[in-house]
């Protein structure tokens, strides 16, 4: 048995908007203290880590842990009908996802659970990163939007006391530079200078995300998977790309040798 009301739609409407722009079918595990979804795309390239906290609701009635599949852009589609002071009720019933929005007049949607074939999702929990780095949201966001311009990737440079974003072709480049404390940088973790570049369809998406809170945390290595945390009270959305299972090759990323080691460690544990 699962029934949940959440008072403010836009907790769980926001954070599906997000992971939507990466992932149309997925798990959503209900627990006893909140709603999780670990899942990557279809190309494994990018991986979401996504929890909400059962204190955002106003209730929440579990009995047992239990995995529903769902279609994000469905779901998506009945969030996005919810008007100003809508109240959203949510219900696990005979294989069946009840939705109910409730403000001058009453509506209620159901959707159908759905088989979702479970593959392995690369464990980013056990990436070893070497760079930490707290910075806006927007200023990533205008890094990256700068970089489109011209380019299909962006290489993300972190010192000690300076983050650069740069986007370049054959005759023309673009770069973003801050120093630490500036647009709230800070870098928290810095065992190496970090050069890697990473492209943009994905960056595009994950940015998205921004809307959710004013800071961004990133995770780096030399040519290695970022990953990149948005983090409000009740909320995190983790995002970790490029990353591949098979080996975790990528054509946009080169490993070095103990990074490759590391990889295998992971996927043999």
């Amino acid at each position: 048995m699962f029934e949940a009301k959440l008072d403010d739609v836009s907790l769980l409407r926001d954070s599906i908007a997000t992971v939507a722009e990466l992932i149309d079918e997925t798990e959503l595990h209900i627990k006893e203290y909140g709603i999780q979804m670990i899942a990557s795309d279809r190309a494994v390239v990018v991986v979401v880590d996504f929890y909400l906290a059962r204190d955002v609701f106003k209730e929440y009635t579990y009995s047992e842990d239990v995995r529903i599949g769902i279609n994000l852009q469905n779901l998506l589609q009945i969030l996005k009908r919810a008007g100003e002071g809508d109240t959203l009720a949510i219900k696990l019933s005979d294989g069946k996802l009840e939705l109910t929005l409730k403000g001058v007049s009453t509506r209620k949607f159901v959707l159908p659970l759905i088989d979702i074939s479970r593959e392995e999702t690369p464990p980013i929990d056990k990436l070893d990163f070497s760079s930490s780095l707290a910075v806006d949201s927007e200023i990533l966001s205008s890094g990256i939007e700068d970089a489109e311009l011209i380019t299909d990737s962006v290489i993300f440079t972190v010192r000690k006391d300076q983050l650069t974003m740069k986007g370049e072709s054959d005759s023309s480049f673009t770069q973003l530079d801050l120093m630490k404390g500036d647009g709230n940088l800070r870098i928290t973790e810095m065992n190496e200078p970090v050069r890697a570049r990473y492209s943009l369809d994905y960056l595009k998406k994950i940015i998205k995300a921004k809307k959710l809170s004013p800071s961004v945390k990133i995770s780096m290595s030399n040519d290695y998977p970022m990953k990149i945390q948005f983090e409000v009270p009740g909320r995190v959305i983790s995002c970790c790309h490029p990353i591949r299972w098979k080996g975790f090759g990528s054509h946009e990323i080169n490993l070095t040798d103990s990074q490759r080691r590391t990889f295998a460690r992971m996927q043999a544990a």
